[in-house]
């Protein structure tokens, strides 16, 4: 009776999942980044669609190889239930396509992570979907068969798209997990043939994505990793960013891979982890601030896609120590991060990663809990919310407003308005009507701001004769009950605003905004 009672349950919560477009229409339309500001700390689905054993045609024997269950809703329930609000999906595809010159993929398998998916998006969860472990993805001479293994790669990509194209924006898209020449002296550091071939499939993916796009896919924010997703500062550094259409391609996330301490994360060798050791953080600290310098500063978001803590010998302290840096990392820097779960529930080897148990079993009292781990789970969280999110990157913002206001975004390099333009999460506190709203700025285009809610746009343009010289730049005033009339016009007030975009027509950098006034 209880199994039938699940059934209905899950098939309750399904219905209507097909959907997508009509249930989570006001998220069109966002960029990448608001995106990525809406993601917080997420969770790896690991060591279960990325295994690589099968005995077809039963496709759950793809699932359970590596020793895991068949994913039901209840496990993503308990995902949800935890806080993450971001899911990653790693999937290994070759197992399922044809050796006919076709790559035509299985439609059962096909199916299969469609009905996960849609489990993602039943709980509300941000979903990323990949190629994983892809033996014909990751040779020994990449470097020089880019070229063909481009040709598989836009094969399988294009049925995929095909497949995903009226899902939302919820769904994200990431071109590969860790391309590399495995097997060789480089395979985790690279070399620059390796760089490049890997930026090479990332425009192939671009492409095959954006060319033609169904669905939701012509805005659908793409995640790619550089060369082996890995978060050195040399393979970070050879990033480049696709194009498409003769100009930079627009919704591109970077995907970092960030292990640190490497002793502590993925070895038995280092047991202990302790937040005022510059010896422990020193490696975590120098990947954010090389995130910010490569990417944040230019208006570029990042995902750290996997990250995680080994088990040694039930070291929970030190590791719960641990996961309360990295997400107080991930909040400050504004980079959300997915933690590595693969359910080894061991304590040694340095693979023991597991965060949410996949599945409950009432009759023994070891397995009745949801969280194998409880205490480093809540830590997690609470590093997250430790802080405010982007306030670890200080070099972005002005030590003093330059019109004596209060900053509520600022960047004292500059950043470019065309396109996207400039995103930042908004406060409700900052609309009062005694103030006026300024944007200093240089360039030809005039800034305008963009207000979203999760139903609606508003637009409010600075009139004529609101901007001011000052010296080599110039300020755009709006005043705050301009803003509001807009917004009233529109039927939203100051609550319902969840992010602010300065964007503008035409070339301009911007480099405060900030409200003058009480």
């Amino acid at each position: 009776m209880k199994r039938i009672i699940c059934m209905l349950l899950t098939l309750c919560a399904l219905a209507g999942l097909t959907a997508h477009a009509e249930e989570t229409a006001p998220l069109t339309g966002m960029t990448a980044q608001q995106i990525v500001d809406e993601m917080r700390i997420g969770w790896n689905l690991g060591n279960t669609f990325d295994a690589t054993g099968y005995t077809a045609p039963d496709i759950y024997s793809h699932e359970t190889s590596w020793g895991n269950p068949v994913v039901d809703l209840a496990l993503i329930q308990r995902v949800k239930d935890a806080g993450f609000n971001c899911i990653r999906i790693p999937i290994t595809w070759y197992r399922h396509i044809s050796d006919d010159g076709t790559f035509t993929i299985d439609p059962a398998f096909m199916a299969r992570i469609r009905e996960v998916v849609d489990y993602a998006y039943a709980c509300d969860l941000y979903v990323i979907i990949n190629m994983h472990h892809e033996d014909w993805l990751n040779t020994k001479t990449m470097d020089k068969d880019y070229e063909a293994i481009g040709v598989q790669l836009a094969a399988v990509w294009g049925q995929i798209a095909e497949a995903f194209a009226d899902y939302d924006q919820h769904l994200i898209f990431e071109s590969m997990n860790e391309p590399r020449m495995a097997g060789t002296s480089v395979e985790w550091n690279g070399s620059r043939s390796g760089f490049n071939a890997v930026n090479y499939l990332n425009q192939v993916f671009v492409n095959t994505i954006r060319t033609d796009a169904k669905g939701y896919n012509g805005e659908r924010a793409l995640m790619i990793p550089g060369y082996a997703a890995s978060s050195s500062s040399a393979a970070m550094a050879a990033i480049e960013i696709p194009t498409f259409g003769d100009q930079q391609a627009e919704n591109i996330i970077i995907s970092v891979h960030c292990y640190s301490p490497y002793d502590f994360c993925l070895s038995d060798k280092q047991t202990t982890f302790d937040p005022n050791n510059k010896a422990h953080t020193s490696s975590i600290d120098t990947v954010f601030s090389n995130i910010e310098k490569l990417f944040l500063e230019k208006g570029i978001p990042v995902i750290m896609g996997e990250t995680g803590a080994t088990n040694t010998g039930n070291n929970h302290d030190a590791r719960a120590a641990w996961a309360y840096y990295m997400g107080m990392k991930s909040t400050a820097y504004g980079v959300p991060i997915l933690i590595w779960d693969n359910g080894n529930n061991q304590v040694s080897g340095g693979e023991c990663h597991v965060w949410v148990r996949r599945a409950i079993n009432e009759k023994l009292r070891s397995q009745r809990t949801p969280y194998p781990y409880p205490e480093v789970l809540e830590q997690l969280f609470a590093g997250a919310a430790s802080c405010e999110r982007g306030s670890g990157r200080r070099s972005l913002m002005p030590e003093k407003s330059a019109l004596n206001g209060t900053i509520l975004w600022g960047n004292v390099n500059g950043a470019f308005l065309n396109g996207a333009g400039v995103s930042f999460a908004s406060k409700a506190e900052w609309y009062a009507a005694s103030r006026t709203i300024a944007v200093i700025f240089t360039g030809d285009g005039t800034p305008s701001l963009h207000l979203k809610t999760n139903g609606q746009d508003v637009t409010v343009s600075v009139e004529p004769d609101r901007v001011d010289n000052m010296g080599t730049q110039r300020v755009a005033w709006f005043s705050m009950g301009k803003v509001m009339s807009a917004c009233e016009a529109a039927g939203i007030d100051a609550a319902m605003i969840s992010s602010v975009s300065i964007v503008a027509e035409g070339t301009a950098v911007a480099y405060e905004l900030c409200y003058i006034g009480k």
